[in-house]
């Protein structure tokens, strides 16, 4: 059956609203996401995203932004100063997985040998969400190696988190230990909404790798067309570069620009649970499928202008619309990593910007801290699309730090 198909803005936001539609993108995968929260529905979706979304308080985003974000960022960028350049791709995976790893409870010696483990690992276990747009390939091949990621991930990494944050659950609740002393982490979240016995084993390493997956390596994949669209800007518009450094909302407005126009999904695809009247007046019939065209509607000139299919940070937008479009998704199946990859969205007087009200999310920082470095595309190595899937992923996309376009920040309070 041919899935039916929309593209429209007004239409596509009402679709991911209705609540009788079932994810149906990762049909394609049998092994790895079926029971993570991204797929579930109803009662057992709205609790599992509940639990983890209790740790994202503003507090957490706070401490977060202000002081455990910097230190990763250093230890990640210092190779890359060093050698006065590398590779986005290795760059934005690197960092991304030692910061979504802190986040989900991963204990880790924290070398770049394990960051790079851990990111091997979740770079095969992105197969899988990616598997239903294939182009080619052996299908078999990719499965197995999901297993062996799964299989390697609970043993080296998931089991000695786990344990030791139920000894420390323990103490907390034998009145031997406080609260505070718990970690604030996806793991421990789960550890204390799910008691022993309430969820499958299986099941919890898939969401602590899934977690990771969601956050880092779909993440680094828009922190890519983030910075590609950027220098592609400063090209025309060299004079930019420290506007961007040094003013926070500036900066966010390019970066949920960039969001808008290459969103990590570009298509959400539903399964219909019962009969449906849809938005666009077509009816949708009991086990039928409706695929949101995301990208396109981020692309609707009746929103977003005659030049919506171009980066342009400086268009207005209704109020009623987010500068990122549909990226996020919506309705119950909203992007619950939304704040921790792309911030608060600040206010249009710039109020919270001035007094440090706003979270600004992990692809701002790292663009603001590669601009002021001096990014720039290798004259001598050109980026390479990888042509595997229908998404637009980068192969290989090198950078080098220009001395003369270096910009000395001023301070964000935060």
């Amino acid at each position: 059956m041919t899935d039916h198909r929309i593209t429209r803005y007004a239409e596509a936001e009402a679709g991911l609203k209705i609540p009788d539609l079932h994810q149906a993108l990762y049909d394609a995968d049998p092994i790895f996401l079926p029971r993570t929260v991204v797929c579930l529905h109803g009662e057992e979706h709205i609790r599992k995203k509940r639990t983890v979304m209790s740790v994202f308080t503003r507090r957490f985003f706070r401490h977060y932004q202000n002081h455990v974000y910097p230190e990763g960022l250093k230890e990640t960028l210092a190779p890359a100063v060093a050698d006065g350049g590398g590779d986005m791709v290795r760059f934005a995976y690197r960092v991304l997985v030692n910061l979504v790893s802190d986040t989900a409870g991963l204990d880790r010696d924290r070398t770049p040998e394990e960051t790079d483990r851990i990111q091997a690992l979740i770079g095969k276990l992105g197969h899988a969400p990616t598997m239903g747009q294939m182009i080619g390939g052996d299908r078999d091949k990719l499965l197995g190696e999901i297993r062996e990621a799964l299989a390697e991930f609970e043993r080296d990494f998931y089991e000695p988190s786990v344990a030791r944050r139920k000894a420390l659950i323990a103490k907390v609740e034998a009145g031997e230990a406080d609260e505070a002393d718990l970690p604030n982490d996806v793991i421990t979240a789960m550890l204390r909404a799910y008691p022993e016995g309430t969820l499958d084993h299986d099941e919890r390493v898939k969401d602590a790798a899934f977690f990771i997956l969601a956050g880092a390596f779909t993440t680094a994949n828009v922190l890519m067309n983030t910075m590609h669209e950027i220098l592609g800007w400063l090209d025309r518009h060299p004079d930019d570069r420290a506007k961007l450094v040094n003013d926070p909302a500036l900066l966010q407005k390019f970066v949920m620009e960039a969001i808008r126009l290459h969103p990590a999904s570009p298509i959400s695809r539903r399964r219909a649970l019962s009969d449906l009247d849809l938005p666009d007046g077509h009816t949708l019939p009991e086990g039928a499928f409706l695929a949101m065209d995301l990208k396109e509607a981020n692309r609707d000139p009746e929103v977003f202008g005659p030049d919506a299919a171009e980066f342009n940070p400086h268009r207005e937008l209704p109020d009623r619309v987010p500068l990122h479009g549909l990226s996020f998704g919506g309705g119950m199946h909203s992007c619950l990593g939304r704040m921790l990859a792309a911030g608060v969205p600040a206010a249009k007087d710039g109020s919270q910007a001035q007094s440090g009200e706003t979270e600004w999310g992990t692809i701002h920082m790292v663009a603001r801290e590669l601009l002021a470095l001096g990014m720039a595309r290798d004259p001598d190595r050109p980026a390479e699309i990888d042509e595997s899937t229908t998404r637009k992923h980068f192969r290989t996309f090198p950078f080098v730090f220009d001395p003369a376009l270096a910009v000395t920040e001023a301070p964000v309070e935060a």
